[in-house]
């Protein structure tokens, strides 16, 4: 398979990656929340947002482990960017946790490991990270091309809950985050276009 149809495959699976994840979170409602009716896809929209951050912030990890396995990494700026994206992404997430208890408070989504949305995009992050890890490609291009597919879908999420947020430090919270990852997309597009 070469490095084009990889990439193809890659970002296929990352789209239906995204639609699982939607699926997911707004099947299942959320019980016990203190807010008002109508909130659940608010809170349906911070569980798809910590599980996005979640996986960003293992970026670095990823890198690190391709680097050890294959002793070849990528340019050093790609690296820091990412770099940046995984430790912004951990920050995000002790920000969110933080924010989240304060009034009206979030209840964030478990998700049953039982269900079928939930062990499917489980097997699907899987496999993601094992092609990242073992695919003979171009690592850095498709690291790139999943970051320019992924952060946008952040930063869209952020601002649909800032819209309908009725905290404030959380509204200006989700309107930096927005802005944050917006900026990272920028940086990221111009990587791809260096490294293309």
């Amino acid at each position: 398979m070469n490095t084009s149809q990889n990439i193809h495959a890659y970002l296929l699976k990352l789209v239906i990656l995204i639609g699982i994840a939607a699926a997911v979170v707004t099947a299942s409602p959320v019980t016990g929340s203190a807010r008002q009716p109508g909130s659940q896809s608010m809170e349906a929209g911070y569980s798809a947002l910590r599980l996005f951050l979640q996986d960003e912030q293992r970026l670095t990890t990823i890198r690190r482990i391709k680097t050890v396995l294959t002793f070849d990494g990528v340019s050093s700026r790609t690296a820091k960017l990412i770099d940046q994206i995984a430790d912004s992404s951990e920050q995000a997430l002790e920000d969110l946790e933080a924010l989240s208890a304060a009034k009206p408070a979030i209840i964030f989504e478990k998700f049953d490991d039982d269900s079928i949305g939930k062990a499917t995009l489980d097997s699907m992050r899987y496999s993601t990270a094992k092609e990242f890890i073992f695919d003979k490609g171009e690592f850095e291009k498709s690291l790139l091309l999943s970051q320019s597919q992924i952060l946008p879908v952040i930063s869209h999420l952020a601002r649909q809950l800032e819209q309908n947020e009725t905290n404030a430090k959380r509204k200006a919270w989700l309107n930096d985050l927005a802005d944050r990852y917006d900026d990272y997309y920028r940086k990221v597009y111009a990587r791809i276009s260096v490294t293309t």
